[in-house]
């Protein structure tokens, strides 16, 4: 959350998730930009593991599963493939996050 913070966006908590509005437009709408993930306890060491994102919206390779944010959301199972972790592990979460939207379609 902090790290999000300090590059300015606005992150909130729901449970024990971390909702942020991305700064791209999917699909040419922006209301589809926002996505939400689940740190472990040891990040920066290792990645968020799932990406929550709108139901409208659909990944390559495979069916969302029921997401906690609700009836709205299905949660991906996209681990991140080259993790370096540290001091740029938010920027580097952002990066594989974006990529993910971008190979979204419209379900």
């Amino acid at each position: 959350m902090a790290g999000l913070a300090e590059l300015g966006f606005r992150p909130k908590q729901r449970g024990s998730l971390v909702v942020v509005t991305l700064d791209i437009a999917i699909a040419e709408r922006a209301d589809l930009s926002v996505v939400g993930t689940d740190p472990p306890g040891d990040f920066p060491n290792i990645p968020p593991h799932w990406l929550h994102l709108q139901k409208e919206l659909a990944l390559p390779g495979g069916a969302g599963k029921s997401s906690d944010l609700g009836d709205g959301w299905r949660r991906w199972s996209r681990p991140h493939p080259n993790w370096k972790g540290g001091d740029n592990a938010v920027q580097e979460w952002l990066a594989h996050a974006r990529s993910l939207l971008l190979a979204a379609t419209l379900a």
